[in-house]
Protein backbone atom coordinates (compact mmCIF):
# COMPACT_ATOMS: atom_id res chain seq x y z
CA UNK A 1 0.00 0.00 0.00
CA UNK A 2 1.07 3.36 -0.66
CA UNK A 3 2.82 5.25 2.12
CA UNK A 4 1.33 8.30 3.93
CA UNK A 5 4.35 10.06 1.50
CA UNK A 6 2.35 8.93 -2.06
CA UNK A 7 -0.43 11.40 -1.57
CA UNK A 8 -0.14 12.39 -5.01
CA UNK A 9 -0.45 9.26 -5.74
CA UNK A 10 -3.53 8.65 -3.61
CA UNK A 11 -5.12 12.36 -5.22
CA UNK A 12 -4.48 10.80 -8.74
CA UNK A 13 -6.15 7.68 -8.66
CA UNK A 14 -9.26 9.35 -6.31
CA UNK A 15 -9.34 12.11 -9.31
CA UNK A 16 -9.77 9.38 -12.06
CA UNK A 17 -11.84 7.07 -10.06
CA UNK A 18 -14.60 9.53 -8.53
CA UNK A 19 -14.56 12.20 -10.70
CA UNK A 20 -13.70 11.11 -14.25
CA UNK A 21 -15.86 7.78 -13.61
CA UNK A 22 -12.95 5.54 -14.69
CA UNK A 23 -13.15 1.86 -13.22
CA UNK A 24 -10.84 0.44 -10.94
CA UNK A 25 -9.11 -1.17 -13.69
CA UNK A 26 -8.92 1.75 -16.00
CA UNK A 27 -7.09 3.28 -13.06
CA UNK A 28 -4.75 0.86 -13.37
CA UNK A 29 -3.96 0.51 -16.46
CA UNK A 30 -3.30 4.64 -16.32
CA UNK A 31 -1.09 4.47 -13.68
CA UNK A 32 0.77 1.18 -14.27
CA UNK A 33 -0.26 -0.27 -10.82
CA UNK A 34 -2.28 -4.00 -10.09
CA UNK A 35 -6.07 -3.59 -10.19
CA UNK A 36 -5.78 -4.55 -6.64
CA UNK A 37 -3.63 -1.88 -5.56
CA UNK A 38 -5.85 0.24 -6.77
CA UNK A 39 -8.46 -1.09 -4.69
CA UNK A 40 -6.45 -0.40 -1.31
CA UNK A 41 -5.34 3.20 -2.42
CA UNK A 42 -9.19 4.18 -2.95
CA UNK A 43 -9.56 2.91 0.51
CA UNK A 44 -6.59 4.98 1.47
CA UNK A 45 -8.35 8.04 -0.15
CA UNK A 46 -11.42 7.48 1.98
CA UNK A 47 -9.22 6.74 5.64
CA UNK A 48 -6.95 10.02 4.64
CA UNK A 49 -9.86 12.12 4.39
CA UNK A 50 -8.42 13.05 0.76
CA UNK A 51 -12.12 11.48 -0.51
CA UNK A 52 -15.78 12.14 1.37
CA UNK A 53 -18.70 10.41 0.49
CA UNK A 54 -21.77 12.07 1.30
CA UNK A 55 -25.44 10.28 0.79
CA UNK A 56 -28.09 13.01 -0.09
CA UNK A 57 -31.38 11.72 -0.30
CA UNK A 58 -33.92 13.69 -1.73
CA UNK A 59 -36.45 12.35 -0.21
CA UNK A 60 -34.71 12.41 3.11
CA UNK A 61 -36.15 15.34 5.61
CA UNK A 62 -34.39 18.90 5.56
CA UNK A 63 -31.60 19.70 6.74
CA UNK A 64 -31.78 22.73 9.28
CA UNK A 65 -29.16 25.23 10.39
CA UNK A 66 -29.27 26.12 13.69
CA UNK A 67 -26.99 29.06 13.88
CA UNK A 68 -29.00 31.09 11.56
CA UNK A 69 -32.41 29.55 12.92
CA UNK A 70 -30.89 31.08 16.04
CA UNK A 71 -30.27 34.64 14.70
CA UNK A 72 -33.47 34.71 12.58
CA UNK A 73 -35.11 33.95 16.25
CA UNK A 74 -32.93 36.54 18.43
CA UNK A 75 -33.63 39.22 15.30
CA UNK A 76 -37.11 39.02 14.73
CA UNK A 77 -38.52 37.86 18.06
CA UNK A 78 -39.41 34.85 17.32
CA UNK A 79 -40.54 31.77 19.35
CA UNK A 80 -39.35 29.44 16.85
CA UNK A 81 -37.42 29.68 13.09
CA UNK A 82 -36.92 26.33 11.28
CA UNK A 83 -34.22 26.81 8.66
CA UNK A 84 -33.92 24.50 6.00
CA UNK A 85 -32.33 22.85 2.61
CA UNK A 86 -32.24 20.12 1.08
CA UNK A 87 -29.72 18.88 -1.58
CA UNK A 88 -31.07 19.07 -5.17
CA UNK A 89 -34.26 20.12 -4.19
CA UNK A 90 -36.06 23.55 -4.31
CA UNK A 91 -35.91 25.80 -1.09
CA UNK A 92 -40.14 25.51 -1.71
CA UNK A 93 -39.76 21.94 -1.44
CA UNK A 94 -37.42 21.97 1.59
CA UNK A 95 -40.02 24.20 3.31
CA UNK A 96 -43.35 22.42 2.41
CA UNK A 97 -41.68 19.13 3.99
CA UNK A 98 -40.60 21.04 7.35
CA UNK A 99 -43.88 22.67 7.65
CA UNK A 100 -45.81 20.09 6.96
CA UNK A 101 -43.57 18.57 10.22
CA UNK A 102 -44.68 21.20 12.33
CA UNK A 103 -48.22 21.44 11.32
CA UNK A 104 -48.55 17.90 11.89
CA UNK A 105 -47.03 18.22 15.34
CA UNK A 106 -49.36 21.09 16.30
CA UNK A 107 -52.28 19.81 15.00
CA UNK A 108 -53.09 17.27 17.63
CA UNK A 109 -52.35 19.65 20.68
CA UNK A 110 -54.81 22.37 19.36
CA UNK A 111 -58.83 22.14 18.80
CA UNK A 112 -59.05 24.87 15.71
CA UNK A 113 -56.67 25.49 12.68
CA UNK A 114 -57.32 28.50 10.68
CA UNK A 115 -55.09 28.59 7.12
CA UNK A 116 -54.89 31.36 4.33
CA UNK A 117 -53.64 30.84 0.68
CA UNK A 118 -50.85 30.86 -1.61
CA UNK A 119 -48.31 28.45 -3.20
CA UNK A 120 -46.28 27.76 -0.41
CA UNK A 121 -49.20 27.27 2.33
CA UNK A 122 -50.42 24.49 -0.83
CA UNK A 123 -47.23 22.81 -0.98
CA UNK A 124 -47.02 22.79 2.86
CA UNK A 125 -50.63 21.15 3.05
CA UNK A 126 -49.70 18.71 0.24
CA UNK A 127 -46.82 17.37 2.12
CA UNK A 128 -48.79 16.42 5.20
CA UNK A 129 -50.13 12.56 5.96
CA UNK A 130 -53.28 11.71 6.07
CA UNK A 131 -54.38 11.68 9.79
CA UNK A 132 -57.34 10.79 11.74
CA UNK A 133 -57.20 13.21 14.65
CA UNK A 134 -59.49 12.15 17.46
CA UNK A 135 -61.26 14.63 18.34
CA UNK A 136 -60.75 16.25 15.06
CA UNK A 137 -59.57 20.20 15.18
CA UNK A 138 -61.63 22.87 13.69
CA UNK A 139 -60.21 24.14 10.27
CA UNK A 140 -61.39 27.41 9.40
CA UNK A 141 -60.74 30.15 6.99
CA UNK A 142 -58.73 33.24 7.73
CA UNK A 143 -59.65 34.62 4.58
CA UNK A 144 -62.19 34.27 1.71
CA UNK A 145 -61.87 32.64 -1.43
CA UNK A 146 -59.05 33.69 -4.07
CA UNK A 147 -59.05 30.72 -7.22
CA UNK A 148 -55.72 31.53 -8.49
CA UNK A 149 -54.67 31.33 -4.88
CA UNK A 150 -55.92 28.51 -2.80
CA UNK A 151 -56.76 25.86 -5.34
CA UNK A 152 -54.95 22.52 -6.42
CA UNK A 153 -54.97 21.89 -9.70
CA UNK A 154 -57.80 19.26 -8.73
CA UNK A 155 -60.24 22.15 -7.67
CA UNK A 156 -59.79 21.53 -3.85
CA UNK A 157 -59.45 24.51 -2.35
CA UNK A 158 -56.53 24.50 0.57
CA UNK A 159 -58.96 24.67 3.31
CA UNK A 160 -60.56 21.31 2.35
CA UNK A 161 -57.29 19.17 1.18
CA UNK A 162 -55.91 20.52 4.95
CA UNK A 163 -59.12 19.26 6.76
CA UNK A 164 -59.27 16.22 4.98
CA UNK A 165 -55.69 15.37 5.57
CA UNK A 166 -56.56 15.58 9.75
CA UNK A 167 -59.77 13.87 9.50
CA UNK A 168 -61.55 16.84 9.99
CA UNK A 169 -64.23 18.85 7.98
CA UNK A 170 -63.96 22.00 6.43
CA UNK A 171 -65.77 24.97 7.96
CA UNK A 172 -65.90 27.65 4.65
CA UNK A 173 -66.21 30.94 3.86
CA UNK A 174 -68.23 31.56 0.71
CA UNK A 175 -67.34 34.76 -0.10
CA UNK A 176 -64.01 36.58 -1.78
CA UNK A 177 -61.08 37.05 -0.32
CA UNK A 178 -60.38 40.24 -2.42
CA UNK A 179 -63.31 42.70 -3.54
CA UNK A 180 -63.37 45.80 -5.76
CA UNK A 181 -66.15 47.39 -3.71
CA UNK A 182 -64.94 48.58 0.10
CA UNK A 183 -69.22 48.82 0.76
CA UNK A 184 -68.96 45.26 -0.45
CA UNK A 185 -66.02 44.31 1.66
CA UNK A 186 -68.58 45.75 5.02
CA UNK A 187 -71.88 44.60 4.00
CA UNK A 188 -70.72 41.02 3.24
CA UNK A 189 -68.90 41.27 7.08
CA UNK A 190 -72.46 42.40 8.63
CA UNK A 191 -73.91 38.93 7.05
CA UNK A 192 -74.20 37.14 9.96
CA UNK A 193 -73.09 33.49 7.94
CA UNK A 194 -69.94 35.13 7.37
CA UNK A 195 -69.40 36.80 10.32
CA UNK A 196 -69.65 34.15 12.15
CA UNK A 197 -67.23 32.23 10.26
CA UNK A 198 -65.23 35.03 10.26
CA UNK A 199 -65.36 35.48 14.04
CA UNK A 200 -64.74 31.93 14.58
CA UNK A 201 -61.68 31.97 12.43
CA UNK A 202 -60.24 34.84 14.52
CA UNK A 203 -60.33 32.55 17.78
CA UNK A 204 -58.41 29.79 16.71
CA UNK A 205 -55.60 28.65 18.34
CA UNK A 206 -52.93 27.85 15.12
CA UNK A 207 -53.08 29.80 12.24
CA UNK A 208 -50.64 28.93 9.10
CA UNK A 209 -50.50 31.54 6.30
CA UNK A 210 -48.14 32.27 3.60
CA UNK A 211 -45.94 35.70 3.68
CA UNK A 212 -45.84 37.69 0.49
CA UNK A 213 -43.49 40.39 -0.83
CA UNK A 214 -44.77 43.59 -3.23
CA UNK A 215 -44.78 42.44 -6.56
CA UNK A 216 -43.46 38.75 -6.71
CA UNK A 217 -45.99 35.47 -6.60
CA UNK A 218 -49.46 36.23 -4.93
CA UNK A 219 -48.70 39.80 -4.47
CA UNK A 220 -49.85 41.49 -7.45
CA UNK A 221 -52.77 38.80 -7.79
CA UNK A 222 -54.54 40.46 -4.78
CA UNK A 223 -53.75 44.41 -5.93
CA UNK A 224 -55.34 43.42 -9.29
CA UNK A 225 -58.31 41.68 -8.23
CA UNK A 226 -58.97 45.26 -6.02
CA UNK A 227 -59.07 46.86 -9.23
CA UNK A 228 -57.91 50.54 -7.46
CA UNK A 229 -57.84 53.47 -9.58
CA UNK A 230 -55.56 55.78 -10.45
CA UNK A 231 -55.67 57.43 -6.93
CA UNK A 232 -55.97 54.97 -5.23
CA UNK A 233 -53.33 52.78 -6.44
CA UNK A 234 -51.11 56.42 -6.31
CA UNK A 235 -52.61 56.33 -2.13
CA UNK A 236 -51.68 52.56 -1.76
CA UNK A 237 -47.70 53.02 -2.98
CA UNK A 238 -47.40 56.14 -1.47
CA UNK A 239 -47.83 53.97 2.18
CA UNK A 240 -44.48 52.07 0.61
CA UNK A 241 -46.21 48.37 0.78
CA UNK A 242 -42.90 45.62 1.45
CA UNK A 243 -45.09 42.52 2.17
CA UNK A 244 -48.10 40.94 2.67
CA UNK A 245 -50.24 38.44 4.98
CA UNK A 246 -53.86 36.99 4.89
CA UNK A 247 -54.53 39.95 2.21
CA UNK A 248 -52.92 42.54 4.50
CA UNK A 249 -50.55 45.04 3.01
CA UNK A 250 -47.48 46.28 5.64
CA UNK A 251 -44.52 48.54 5.23
CA UNK A 252 -40.95 47.67 5.91
CA UNK A 253 -41.40 48.38 9.57
CA UNK A 254 -44.49 45.75 9.59
CA UNK A 255 -46.88 48.90 10.32
CA UNK A 256 -50.22 47.68 8.31
CA UNK A 257 -51.38 49.88 5.66
CA UNK A 258 -54.94 52.15 5.48
CA UNK A 259 -57.43 52.58 2.38
CA UNK A 260 -57.71 52.03 0.36
CA UNK A 261 -56.54 47.81 0.30
CA UNK A 262 -57.33 47.40 3.82
CA UNK A 263 -61.09 47.91 2.98
CA UNK A 264 -61.06 45.36 0.09
CA UNK A 265 -60.18 42.50 2.07
CA UNK A 266 -62.04 40.00 3.46
CA UNK A 267 -60.17 38.04 6.21
CA UNK A 268 -59.82 38.27 9.80
CA UNK A 269 -58.18 41.60 10.63
CA UNK A 270 -54.60 42.48 11.00
CA UNK A 271 -55.59 43.10 14.84
CA UNK A 272 -57.17 39.39 14.98
CA UNK A 273 -54.31 37.84 13.52
CA UNK A 274 -51.69 39.41 16.08
CA UNK A 275 -53.75 37.60 19.18
CA UNK A 276 -54.16 34.33 17.52
CA UNK A 277 -51.98 31.91 19.91
CA UNK A 278 -49.86 30.85 17.47
CA UNK A 279 -49.44 31.89 13.33
CA UNK A 280 -46.96 29.69 11.52
CA UNK A 281 -45.66 31.60 8.83
CA UNK A 282 -44.34 29.63 5.59
CA UNK A 283 -42.30 31.25 2.28
CA UNK A 284 -39.51 30.23 0.11
CA UNK A 285 -36.96 32.18 -1.95
CA UNK A 286 -34.53 34.87 -1.34
CA UNK A 287 -36.40 37.27 -3.41
CA UNK A 288 -39.00 37.56 -0.98
CA UNK A 289 -37.03 38.91 2.04
CA UNK A 290 -38.15 42.24 1.70
CA UNK A 291 -41.59 41.70 1.98
CA UNK A 292 -41.34 38.62 4.87
CA UNK A 293 -39.10 40.93 6.52
CA UNK A 294 -41.87 43.74 6.99
CA UNK A 295 -44.22 40.91 7.86
CA UNK A 296 -42.03 39.58 10.53
CA UNK A 297 -41.52 43.22 11.94
CA UNK A 298 -45.26 43.30 12.65
CA UNK A 299 -45.38 40.71 14.80
CA UNK A 300 -47.98 38.57 13.74
CA UNK A 301 -45.74 36.00 13.03
CA UNK A 302 -44.37 33.14 15.74
CA UNK A 303 -43.17 30.38 14.12
CA UNK A 304 -41.09 30.86 10.83
CA UNK A 305 -40.51 27.91 8.40
CA UNK A 306 -38.43 29.17 5.73
CA UNK A 307 -35.15 27.80 3.19
CA UNK A 308 -31.65 29.04 4.30
CA UNK A 309 -31.30 31.14 1.36
CA UNK A 310 -33.76 33.23 2.13
CA UNK A 311 -32.85 33.17 6.00
CA UNK A 312 -29.69 34.73 4.75
CA UNK A 313 -31.28 37.52 3.22
CA UNK A 314 -33.03 38.20 6.16
CA UNK A 315 -30.29 38.25 8.13
CA UNK A 316 -28.78 40.76 5.47
CA UNK A 317 -31.50 42.89 5.41
CA UNK A 318 -31.74 46.42 7.63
Amino acid sequence: MPAPRDTALVVRAARLYYEQGRSQTEVAQELGLSRSNVSRILTQARDRGIVEISIHDPDGPPRHHPAVEAALKARFSLREAHVVSAPRTPGLEAVARQGAVVIAARAAQVRSIGVSWGQTVQRVVEQLETVRLRPAPRVLPLVGGHSALDQFESGESVLRVLASRLGARAEMLYAPAVLESATTVSTLRGESSIAAVLEAAAQVELAVVGLGSMGMHSSPHIVEQMALSEQEQAAFLAQRPVGDVCGWFVDAHGVPLGAPTDQRVLAVTFSQLLRIPEVVGVAAGAEKAPGVAGVLRSGAIASLVVDVDLAKELLAST
